[in-house]
């Protein structure tokens, strides 16, 4: 059963897909004095991490080392240069590209707090489905909480929409297997990736590009029914050079403070403003003491 639910999620942020290479176009001009200028326009709301390779380069010198590898933020980015060595002779060049979601070398942080992904003073029992597949689907590690039809699914934590895909009717049908479910992916500061299931169609409140807060509403649960009933999923992903790295979250619910959810146990979800702010509060810099000189 758990092999049939298959997502797309975790296969785009390790392979270099088709879909991925469109998102990220990488073009050059030349100039007067024949240089080739590399740019790229990242088309999506998260930042990938590029390479282009060069197979053909006759006269030429890059500024940058090659191949080049670098983190590309969404919009327009400068790449590098490429340079005659004798301007008195031809050159030519022949480029190719591929790319990743995510940055370079992510920081993982297994302790960074959640809250629960439903509304504050529901109560919910916990589960963990385990499986390795790839986007849009269950994951390695996805937190798996029983809800109802039509409750809301929350953010867990302050970040970028990144994708939205409501448009199966299988999760509301009453299917007994499906190849995945509705979702919403959210990007994080710290380059991780969410991935927020089961959505009802068209039941999402938010869009690729938007920002949203810890605790902002996401859209409502679907009808899915696996046999298992209605839920939320979630998991939490670091795409990195050697590959995924999935984390067991860390909550905040009530009565119990921080910590892993347990298998089958029972939870109530709560929003203290500490946890739902602990991204967007401005530390103040300590302001040193003016020195008071004494008189001789």
């Amino acid at each position: 059963m758990r092999s049939a639910l298959c997502f797309l999620f975790f296969f785009l942020l390790s392979l270099p897909s088709l879909f991925a290479q469109k998102i990220v176009d990488v073009s050059y001009t030349t100039d007067q004095q024949g240089n080739y200028r590399f740019t790229c326009n990242n088309k999506a709301y998260c930042t990938y991490v590029l390479r282009v390779e060069l197979p053909t380069m006759k006269n030429l010198r890059s500024d940058h080392a090659l191949p080049f590898e670098a983190e590309v933020r969404p919009g327009f980015n400068q790449l590098f240069v490429l340079s005659p060595i004798n301007k008195a002779e031809d050159t030519r060049v022949g480029f190719r590209a591929s790319n990743r979601k995510g940055c370079l070398q992510p920081v993982v942080n297994p302790n960074f707090v959640y809250v629960l992904p439903i509304g504050p003073g529901m109560e919910t029992q916990a589960f963990r489905i385990n499986a390795v597949h790839s986007a849009g689907q269950d994951s390695a590690y996805t937190v798996r909480l029983k809800m109802n039809v039509d409750d809301t699914i929350y953010a867990a934590r302050r970040g970028i929409v990144t994708a939205v895909d409501v448009s199966n009717t299988e999760n509301d049908a009453g299917a007994t297997t499906t190849g995945s479910w509705n979702y919403v992916e959210i990007v994080h500061a710290d380059c991780s990736f969410g991935q927020y299931g089961v959505f009802k169609k068209d039941g999402a409140f938010v869009k690729p590009g938007q920002q949203v807060e810890a605790g902002t509403p996401l859209g409502l649960v679907g009808g899915d029914k696996f046999g298992r009933g209605s839920d939320v999923r979630l998991s939490v992903v670091y795409p990195g050079q050697q590959g995924n790295t999935q984390i067991a979250p860390v909550f905040w619910t009530k009565g119990n403070g921080k910590g892993q959810l347990r298998q089958g146990a029972s939870y109530t979800s709560e929003f203290p403003k500490a946890i739902l702010n602990q991204e967007s509060q401005k530390k103040t810099p300590a302001t040193k003491k003016p020195t008071v000189k004494k008189k001789a």
